[in-house]
């Protein structure tokens, strides 16, 4: 996620005439972190809670987490105009610092989930898959990235998001176009078949997408990264139209290719999937985990001793911050399964949403766009307080 947390760091809000390199060069921190679990664990979880359904849900956690966007860049327009000029009221200056506190929290919990993905995908490849020994592998990284946060600082480990995100564009693809084959070849065969849509109810499908809403988080990224606002806000619109498409795109291709409705049930996560339809790229998608989850776990660790020293906390500033968010994430790590920690991890982005809308609510002029703000921070409230997870 965000490699700088660091807010008062940007310069020139409304400078004139945004480049498209540094548009470009802006995007890379919110793409990467949009895609840095989503394509890793939607489809087994689309495919297990609505089935042939599969690309109206992505299609709906999209188009939320777009009105989301908006609210999120209305507020590096306008809210951080009124932060930087100090015509912002003591209200709105206390909701926006506890924003930062609920991101803290939302980011410790990424690095425990990254991690468990990480180390999923490695014990599952490996061997026949252990709970205990993706807990090991998970609460190991975790020290190691919490030694050298100590030791060295994570700056030099975070040269490896633009590394990370290509290798993830490359594979997308090549997976793609490998889907893309098989469906065809099936479609001319015995012909397409799409996986029933499991008989849960719509209520419960809503709450389960409500629970996946990290898969296309990482859009936020723009409030606490350097540069003009005119660009951020160009990077992040960037960033999720690409992911939108690419996200669509995939789930269309891929859900023909779901195994609910075969012998052998449904998909336990991605890796199963390509083992079952394109073994061949089964270890290219381990090492792209690899490097995708590592990543974002260390930018993640680093965004969190950001936003402490922003937040200053004396007892949690320097290498203690590191201490503490590597404790609590070792901590989610070894204890909870990775299903809970997907969820637990929307619903604190979600509560970091709804602040946002309500940031948005406080800082817009106009009535319409206070009721629209207003209304979709109901939205993420409910899903804070009532996503679960599939299965």
């Amino acid at each position: 996620m965000s490699a700088n947390a660091r807010r008062g760091s940007r310069v020139g809000h409304h400078g004139h005439g945004t480049e498209r390199k540094d548009v470009l060069r802006a995007a890379v921190t919110p793409l990467a972190s949009i895609f840095g679990s989503g394509f890793l664990i939607i489809v087994p979880i689309l495919e297990q809670s609505i089935g042939a359904l599969s690309v109206v849900g992505m299609a709906g956690v999209c188009g939320l987490a777009w009105l989301v966007g908006m609210a999120v860049r209305h507020n590096v327009a306008e809210a951080e105009r009124l932060h930087d000029t100090g015509e912002m009221d003591t209200v709105t200056e206390r909701i926006e610092r506890g924003a930062d506190l609920v991101i803290v929290v939302a980011y410790v919990i990424s690095v425990a989930l990254y991690l468990r993905i990480l180390a999923q995908f490695v014990v599952e490849y490996l061997s026949e898959g252990s709970g205990a020994a993706e807990r090991i592998l998970a609460v190991a990284i975790v020290v190691f990235i919490t030694a050298v946060g100590v030791l060295r600082g994570l700056d030099g480990l975070q040269k490896l998001e633009r590394l990370a995100l290509g290798i993830v564009l490359v594979l997308v693809l090549v997976l793609g176009t490998a889907f893309v084959a098989e469906d065809i070849g099936r479609l001319t065969g015995d012909g397409l078949n799409l996986p029933p849509v499991p008989d849960t109810g719509i209520g419960s499908a809503l709450l389960v997408l409500g629970g996946i809403v990290i898969t296309v988080q990482g859009f936020e990224t723009i409030r606490y990264t350097e540069g003009d606002a005119q660009t951020r806000i160009a990077a992040s619109r960037l960033a999720q139209l690409t992911a939108t498409v690419v996200y669509i795109l995939f789930v269309a291709l891929a859900t023909p290719l779901m195994g609910l409705g075969t012998p052998a049930g449904a998909d336990g996560d991605l890796l199963g999937l390509i083992e079952r339809v394109v073994p061949i790229l089964a270890l290219p998608l381990v090492l792209t985990a690899v490097f995708s989850q590592f990543s974002a776990a260390t930018a993640d660790t680093e965004a969190s001793v950001g936003n402490l020293k922003v937040l200053g906390w004396g007892p949690v500033q320097g290498r203690s911050g590191y201490l503490l968010v590597g404790a609590v994430a070792a901590l989610l790590a070894a204890t909870l399964g990775t299903s809970i920690i997907i969820v637990v991890a929307s619903r604190a982005f979600a509560a970091y949403y709804a602040l946002q809308c309500l940031v948005a609510v406080r800082t817009s002029d106009a009535r319409a766009a206070k009721l629209g703000y207003g209304a979709l921070g109901i939205v993420m409230l409910l899903v804070t307080l009532l996503a679960k997870p599939a299965g």
